[in-house]
Parts: C-alpha cells; sequence; structure tokens
C-alpha cells in the first residue's frame, strides 16, 4: 500500500470506518504509525534507517522483524 493513500484515508476517516466494519485489523494503525515514526527519526535526525528501526523497537516495544514488516508494509508514492 502506498503510505500517501494510507494517510488520506486516514485523515478522511475512511481508514477508521474500515477497521469498524471488521474489514481491516488494528495493525494497520500500528504500522502506519511505525513507518511514520521511523522515516520522521531519518529525516530530522539524519539517522539511518537500521538506527531508527532499532530505537523503535523500544519506543514500540516491538521485536525487530515487527518493525522492518511495518516498513515493508508501506511504499513511498511516485
Amino acid at each position: 500500500m502506498n503510505i500517501q493513500i494510507a494517510n488520506s484515508l486516514y485523515e478522511t476517516g475512511v481508514l477508521t470506518t474500515l477497521f469498524k466494519s471488521g474489514l481491516i485489523s488494528a495493525k494497520v494503525f500500528t504500522y502506519r504509525e511505525i513507518y511514520l515514526w521511523v522515516h520522521a527519526q531519518v529525516k530530522t535526525r539524519g539517522i539511518s534507517v537500521n538506527k531508527a528501526v532499532l530505537e523503535a523497537e523500544i519506543q514500540f516495544d516491538k521485536g525487530e522483524r515487527t518493525i522492518w514488516r511495518a516498513l515493508n508494509t508501506f511504499t513511498q508514492g511516485e
């Protein structure tokens, strides 16, 4: 899924409606949050993605594989 589309769906409330309808899981929200956090750390602090992933493990209390899975779920827009 493209991150810009996910953000647009989130901002318009469509993502929440899909969740409430049972069509998507809460994992989408968590993965989106992780993706945005990691990329914000890389952009604002200038750290590597690998370092941001290690910090995200602590921040979100998730394993490294889960963080990478979250990052791989979304793609950058064209």
